[in-house]
């Protein structure tokens, strides 16, 4: 599995996800001064949750311009294609998947019917999970009026199988061809594919998904781009990244890159048919070039369009003592927890000493990194692999910091290790707050500066000559199954392209995720939760260092502007401008 990207520490960085009711997030919020929730959610049970319009937001005004400024331009805004939480925020306001989440940014999400009446039937004959049907709503139209097909949600999906379209999230495809490499043999209706991939059936306004193997989170995963409809005559491959087609209640006006995105109202969009989204703005707007300090001086003013803007980044660590000694200012601040949990990762396949292993993360001083990202606004420090907005989260320090205990394991020994970064300004301050901390303990730290452009195709090569370096993952739904799996699976550990940073490979974790991934949200939650805890307890094979927080300042115009965990960015479908322009 691929990882889910988010817009953070190292500029665009690589980071990263059942059916019934889901349990109860058991975390608490620790974060202090209201910046985090924790998660509970839900799958809807009764068909009348999917159906539209969603709940009005009390207080709304209808109308303006809503301003997002962003440093740089969209990875991608092709919806087979997107999978960073900036431009995935932004899809949702034109693109319409056939489930999505109910987000009101405070932590309680519920999985409905976007597309379809309900988040899917388990359909199976044999063995569960195995087969989902979901039946298309009627009346849904695309922004030229034409209607909206189960057909259309099957090419959707045929042509995610394209290498031209890598980016995006690859589950569904996966678990289709019942292979990770899933388009070794069916590479989807541009290299001489049908329009409708092996495993997918449609009957009218039905579309069924065949699985050889149980795949209970189906529901969550047609939640991503991958199950966005098409017309196959509106299917202009890889440029449909410059203009893409709207199901949603926008649509792409203009689109200039590095430059400015405009989105307008599509009207033919019909909220009685959507259960998700408002469309109180009239327009959405995102200005490329600002940088994040230029963005919050700009927005902390709120003059002009800024009144009506929200940052495309965190605000940065030295503007932070001027927004929270300002009440007014810091009234405006869209916080909280993302779903990302960020790490050092230890090569494994180089430390093959677990008792230095657990010395790195005894001797780690997560408070002060945290303090140089920029305090209590970036994140908590982290002693787990799931994040506190995962379902069925429980806290627990296997390693408090101690660096008696840290020099105690390493004995006399002074292990030279090489540390790795991303070469950017921000984190040469970082590297030499690691290699402080560590040598402290014992270690020799040699500093080793990576292109920032080629970072994680770096520290992606399983031969890379690497001991420690920086990654992260969140969830692609709130499930230790898209958290564990990607990074902790050592099979899928390939030559390059990893996502499998620590190059970690236990066949007790194996079976394990064997077990859990076979059940369903409910019931694999707790399991999670142990193993989390069973591979830092057994293994110590990274460490843990935070847990992410959004901290992005927003106009004076903008109301119920907030953080959504389904993304880890803020929720536009449910913001709307105070005066209504």
């Amino acid at each position: 599995m691929r990882p889910r990207l988010a817009v953070a520490a190292v500029g665009a960085v690589a980071l990263l996800a059942t059916v019934g009711a889901c349990s109860k997030n058991t975390g608490s919020n620790e974060s202090g001064g209201g910046q985090g929730s924790t998660q509970s959610g839900s799958i809807a049970t009764d068909p009348a949750d999917s159906q539209g319009p969603a709940k009005p937001i009390s207080g709304a005004k209808t109308g303006g311009t809503l301003y997002q400024y962003a440093e740089a331009d969209f990875d991608h805004l092709d919806p087979t294609r997107a999978y960073v939480n900036n431009a995935t925020a932004v899809t949702n306001l034109f693109a319409r998947t056939l489930t999505m989440f109910q987000d009101a940014g405070n932590g309680k999400l519920k999985l409905v019917g976007d597309l379809a009446t309900t988040p899917g039937k388990d359909v199976s004959t044999g063995t569960k999970c195995t087969s989902w049907e979901f039946t298309l709503k009627s009346g849904m139209k695309y922004e030229d009026g034409s209607t909206i097909t189960a057909a259309d949600v099957a090419y959707g999906v045929a042509r995610s199988f394209s290498p031209d379209l890598a980016e995006g999230p690859h589950y569904i495809q996966q678990w289709l061809a019942n292979d990770v490499n899933y388009n070794k043999t069916y590479k989807g209706p541009y290299n001489g594919g049908a329009a409708i991939p092996p495993g997918v059936k449609v009957d009218g306004n039905k579309i069924t998904f065949n699985f050889k193997q149980p795949h209970c989170d189906m529901p969550f995963a047609a939640s991503w781009g991958t199950t966005t409809p098409l017309p196959k005559a509106k299917d202009t491959r890889t440029k449909l990244d410059l203009h893409p087609f709207s199901s949603g209640p926008y649509k792409v006006e203009t689109y200039t890159r590095d430059s400015k995105l405009v989105l307008d109202r599509n009207k033919f969009w019909d909220p009685k048919t959507d259960a998700v989204r408002h469309a109180y703005f009239d327009k959405f707007e995102t200005d490329i070039g600002q940088t994040a300090d230029q963005q919050a001086n700009s927005i902390k003013a709120s003059q002009g369009k800024s009144a009506n803007a929200v940052m495309g980044a965190n605000v940065p660590p030295a503007l932070i003592p001027a927004v929270q000694g300002d009440p007014a200012v810091k009234s405006r601040v869209a916080a909280g927890f993302t779903q990302f949990v960020w790490y050092m990762a230890i090569n494994n396949q180089r430390i093959t000493d677990l008792r230095e292993r657990q010395a790195l993360n005894y001797g780690f001083d997560r408070r002060s990194f945290i303090q140089a990202l920029g305090g209590s606004t970036a994140g908590d420090p982290a002693t787990t692999l799931l994040s506190p907005t995962t379902i069925g989260f429980k806290k627990y320090d296997a390693y408090p910091f101690n660096v008696d205990k840290a020099k105690q394991l390493l004995g006399n020994k002074h292990p030279k290790l090489v540390f790795a970064f991303a070469n950017t300004a921000q984190w040469q301050k970082r590297a030499t707050n690691v290699q402080s901390t560590l040598q402290k303990i014992g270690f020799k730290i040699v500093l080793k500066p990576i292109d920032a452009a080629s970072y994680y195709t770096e520290i992606g090569r399983k031969d890379n000559q690497f001991d420690l370096y920086f990654a992260g993952w969140g969830s692609d739904w709130p499930s230790g199954s898209t958290i564990i799996p990607p990074v902790f699976d050592g099979r899928n550990i390939q030559a390059q392209g990893n996502s499998t940073y620590p190059y970690f490979n236990s066949d007790s974790v194996n079976t394990q995720i064997d077990k859990l991934s076979k059940q369903t949200a409910t019931q694999a939650a707790p399991g999670w939760a142990k193993l989390d805890k069973d591979i830092m307890t057994k293994y110590a094979p990274v460490v843990p260092v935070w847990y992410d927080k959004a901290y992005q300042l927003y106009g004076t115009n903008v109301g119920n502007m907030k953080i959504g965990q389904s993304t880890g960015w803020p929720v536009y479908f449910n913001a709307y401008l105070k005066n209504g322009k």
